[in-house]
């Protein structure tokens, strides 16, 4: 099992030496997640820039021994998209950002669920599904056409919400397989939110097998979706991984979390990054 970490944790250090300091502290992968946001410079290039830039980084990332296994999609606020020409920018909005994950090498997309009302509201629970059906349908055709495997339906701290348990995301993942004739859908397991809405992420791991198609790897006491490192919360880390060892996962751990933003560099921020990656490989081999 390889080990990945948001890519926003090294690439504050520029790409390349951002890429080279992940491979030495032990990681493998980035969860590229530059597509988050789309008032940026970067995400507004025009098509052919976009690609050369993404293309460039790529090489830079690849030189230095770490792949870009998986990307984020846009997150936008506020969320609401209650119209069809709101969802028609969204829509706009993921497509680039998959296209943007074929041009940086990642054969994974993780994506949230649309929440036409707002992550809070569980109004008209049919017609969400059925927005978000459409939704992703026509994502998995700009899938197809750019080569990205899968698309990762992601676990959501918005327990209101129609698809946001793990339970609900491995059924819309089956459903959207058969209504795409493919097995473009899995599931993001985000372990910090499956804690946050009562789950334990080592049963939802039992719980979805093969359709375990990416992980986002963070704590919390349960209280809130803080996003900590691994062992500052309540999360049985000992049963995830047995979980992840006994359905034989073989992606990739990947930490959403990582040293705190206002840690100076030096000598302890390059400390607890190493001690970071090494909470991932002990995940990952189950030698807690």
């Amino acid at each position: 099992m390889r080990i990945g970490i948001e890519s926003p944790a090294y690439l504050r250090y520029g790409v390349e030496e951002g890429a080279r300091r992940a491979r030495e502290h032990g990681f493998d992968c980035f969860d590229y997640s530059s597509f988050m946001h789309t008032d940026t410079e970067f995400f507004n290039l025009p098509e052919s820039e976009f690609e050369k830039e993404l293309s460039r980084q790529r090489r830079l990332i690849e030189a230095e021994g770490i792949r870009v296994n998986q990307a984020h999609a846009p997150w936008e606020a506020p969320v609401k998209c209650v119209s069809a020409e709101e969802r028609a920018i969204k829509l706009e909005k993921a497509s680039k950002a998959l296209r943007g994950a074929a041009y940086i090498g990642a054969t994974d997309l993780v994506i949230h669920m649309l929440m036409p009302y707002g992550e809070d509201s569980s109004e008209n629970p049919e017609g969400v599904v059925q927005m978000n059906i459409e939704f992703m349908g026509a994502l998995a055709e700009v899938a197809r056409e750019y080569g990205v495997k899968h698309i990762n339906i992601e676990t959501l701290p918005f327990p209101k919400l129609p698809i946001n348990s793990p339970r609900q995301c491995l059924d819309f993942a089956s459903l959207m397989n058969r209504e795409t004739n493919s097995d473009i859908f899995r599931v993001c397991l985000d372990t910090g939110h499956c804690n946050f809405c009562g789950e334990k992420p080592a049963d939802a791991v039992r719980m979805l097998g093969t359709y375990l198609g990416a992980l986002h790897v963070h704590d919390n006491d349960g209280t809130a979706d803080s996003h900590q490192i691994p062992g500052r919360g309540n999360i049985n880390w000992t049963d995830f991984s047995d979980a992840l060892a006994e359905i034989k996962f073989n992606g990739v751990l990947s930490f959403e979390t990582m040293v705190s933003w206002d840690m100076p560099h030096g000598e302890a921020r390059d400390r607890q990054e190493r001690e970071l990656a090494l909470i991932g490989h002990r995940l990952a081999k189950n030698i807690l």
